[in-house]
This record gives structure tokens, sequence and C-alpha cells, in this order.
């Protein structure tokens, strides 16, 4: 669980040490709605402009909506999967080879969640996979 503000070189050594031998996954706690943080995050989320159906799961793609897109990218270059927890909700974070499988490339700031249910998160980080219910 990631709580805290880490640099793409932190997350990438982390990723290289915990994956060696081991299944690995981000949930990234996004902070109570008073952080920039949540209320960028809360902005961006936009599940009905840009929907797309892959393995029976409804992906959105939106856009970043924070003056710096840089956390949005950092996470999507991750080589574990990286699901997004804020408040009651958690969302999966398509990874690059599930961007590549959703038709054309993302743009910078741009990116594709699918949102889970609680049961569905662990099915995933049990080794299940990101699958519909």
């Amino acid at each position: 669980m990631q709580h805290s503000s880490i640099s793409e070189d932190e997350r990438n050594a982390r990723e290289a040490f915990y994956r060696r031998g081991h299944r690995m996954f981000w949930l990234v706690h996004i902070h109570s709605e008073r952080s920039f943080l949540a209320t960028y995050f809360g902005m961006s989320l936009d599940f009905k402009s840009r929907v797309v159906n892959l393995d029976r799961r409804e992906f959105a793609i939106m856009r970043w909506m924070g003056p710096n897109k840089q956390f949005v990218e950092k996470w999507k270059r991750a080589a574990a999967h990286v699901f997004f927890n804020a408040g009651p909700c958690i969302f999966y974070l398509a990874g690059s080879g599930t961007m590549s499988r959703l038709g054309d490339p993302l743009k910078r700031g741009e990116f594709a969640l699918c949102a889970l249910t609680r049961d569905e998160f662990v099915r995933a980080v049990q080794g299940e996979g990101v699958r519909s219910a």
C-alpha cells in the first residue's frame, strides 16, 4: 500500500526488489477529499465519455485534470498492477498491456480505469486477475 508520494525511481527500485520471484501490486491510497491529489483525482473521474469494453469489463478513458500529469504518468508506467483506493472505491489502472488493447494509444495525461468491487479487488490480488463478476 502506497500512502505517501513516491518518485518514479523509487517505484522502479521497489518493483525490481519485490517482484523477484513474487507477485506484486500497488494499492495507491488517494488521500481525503481535502488533499490536492484527491481533488484532482475526483475531477478527473469520467466514466461516461470514453468507455471501452475489454474482456467483459468497462474501462473508462479519462484525462488527468491536475496541473501536473506526472502523478498519473508515473503509475501508468509501473511494471506491477496498480489499483487506486479513493474513499470506498477501488479502481484498476490499465497498464501497458491492457492499454495496448484498448485501441488508440493514450496521450500524455490520459489514463484508463476500471471500477472494482471489494470482492473483485480481492480476487485480483489473489492471482485471479481482473475479470468480470
